[in-house]
């Protein structure tokens, strides 16, 4: 019987040809275009998280407190064998209020004298392993007790130069301070570490040290610099000269040098506090860590992995009341994995809109031509139920029909896509079960509108 049906079907839709193939011809239109819009939403989604990604917002701080730096490179490497941490990188970071360091190069000179000119910044040392335009944190608050306790990702984009950390002879100074003084990478630097704690300032300088680029900041601070001039007179620093606006305090505009040139600096500060007779420094230590996840989706895991392995070692997490030996986890306050998994709701939303007014009007589409169908052969329904056919067999009957139209689409559709780079076999097949399940839920109450009415009703409507 059902064999019988099959072939009725297509009998009938072949006297209708013109109409089934319009229809096929929509649903095939329709299915491309859902799977298109899929394709190109899946798409956008994963660019927006690979842009985040590349910012930083798979990468989130461990501030540190009361732990030795003597610990911190090995605590750092137990951070490295968990499996979602790509990186992890502990800088110092020398935004303190009693540190300070002056970078100047050689303007003019001849056989009496010699000028520099050169700026006050903070500091940043690294090893090779630190990305400039990623790794670099600030939490204003640790110099400025009023601020809020927030992390801010200060992304240093090198502009000039080589877009790598330095060497322990190369350092990297941003743009600005090189285009004040006029150099260009390849420039022989003098810097000079400046600790401005109690007594005499105690200033270690490092000659001969080569610019490897320049590199471009922004943040709250504007990146502001204390300029300065030095004039030189047979080898003896003669006169220095600041700006009116000397005194505007360290920012978070740093030179980039080796975490070896910044820790040598570092060592020899209390041994000169030592000769001088001076009390013991309090010096800024290491007290970040600086965790890249694998990947955006997987920052939550791998901050829970972290905590566990840090509480592991003897550390409490205290984000509010921090004592000694604890550790607080705090997320980028603006490229964050939140902010990247909100883009990307978003998208997925505005797309699932566009996607769902398609398959509404789909239904719509099958709902009306089903509604044609079952109008024009009003009649044939009473006839078919008359002569013995029982109501399912004439539901299945025209069942078989749609079936065959929405199949004849869903053919027409594969057939189209092969050419179409843009559109993928998943999103072909997810698009054909949506419009498969649209346009039917839309069709089966017009189906079974006719059914629900005995054979003499239908006769006597249509006489």
């Amino acid at each position: 019987m059902s064999r019988g049906l099959l072939w009725l079907a297509l009998a009938d839709l072949g006297q209708a040809w013109l109409r089934s193939g319009l229809a096929a011809l929509t649903i095939a239109a329709a299915i491309l275009a859902v799977a298109f819009f899929a394709g190109q939403i899946q798409l956008r989604q994963r660019e927006v998280l690979a842009g985040y990604e590349a910012a930083g917002a798979a990468t989130f701080v461990v501030q540190l407190t009361g732990v030795p730096d003597g610990e911190i490179d090995p605590l750092a490497g137990s951070v490295r064998t968990i499996s979602d941490v790509r990186s992890v990188e502990a800088p110092y970071s020398g935004l303190s209020s009693s540190i300070a360091v002056d970078t100047s190069f050689l303007v003019f000179r001849n056989e009496q004298q010699q000028e520099y000119l050169g700026a006050r910044t903070s500091v940043l040392g690294v090893d090779r392993s630190f990305e400039l335009a990623r790794d670099y944190y600030v939490d204003f608050h640790e110099v400025n007790p009023q601020a809020p306790q927030i992390v801010l990702g200060m992304p240093l984009l090198v502009a000039a130069g080589e877009a790598r950390a330095p060497g322990p002879q190369e350092v990297l100074v941003a743009s600005g301070v090189a285009d004040y003084v006029g150099v260009q990478p390849g420039a022989e630097a003098i810097v000079e570490f400046v600790y401005s704690g109690p007594g005499e300032p105690i200033i270690q300088r490092f000659d001969g040290l080569r610019l490897i680029g320049t590199f471009d900041m922004a943040g709250p601070d504007q990146g502001r610099f204390e300029p300065f001039w030095r004039f030189n007179a047979r080898g003896q620093d003669v006169l220095t000269v600041r700006a009116e606006a000397a005194g505007i305090g360290i920012t978070s505009l740093p030179i980039v040098v080796n975490l070896e040139l910044f820790r040598k600096f570092l060592s020899s500060v209390p041994d000169e506090l030592a000769r001088r007779g001076g009390a013991p420094a309090d010096l800024p230590r290491r007290d970040q860590l600086v965790v890249r996840a694998s990947s955006v989706g997987n920052v939550p895991a791998t901050e829970a992995a972290v905590e566990r392995l840090l509480q592991d070692r003897g550390l409490d997490r205290e984000c509010d009341d921090q004592h000694r030996r604890s550790f607080c986890l705090r997320l980028p306050e603006r490229n964050n994995f939140r902010s990247a998994l909100q883009e990307q709701n978003k998208i997925g939303s505005g797309g699932a809109f566009f996607v769902a007014l398609l398959l509404i009007l789909l239904a719509v589409g099958a709902a009306g031509l089903q509604v044609q169908t079952v109008v024009s052969r009003w009649r044939d329904y009473g006839i078919l139920q008359a002569v013995g056919f029982t109501p399912g067999q004439v539901l299945v009957y025209y069942a078989l029909q749609f079936a065959l139209v929405l199949a004849s689409g869903i053919a027409i559709a594969a057939i189209a896509s092969l050419p179409l780079s843009t559109i993928s076999a998943t999103s072909l097949i997810v698009a054909a079960g949506l419009a498969a399940l649209a346009a039917g839920l839309a069709s089966l109450p017009v189906l079974f509108w006719p059914v629900w009415r005995p054979p003499a009703a239908l006769l006597r409507d249509a006489a």
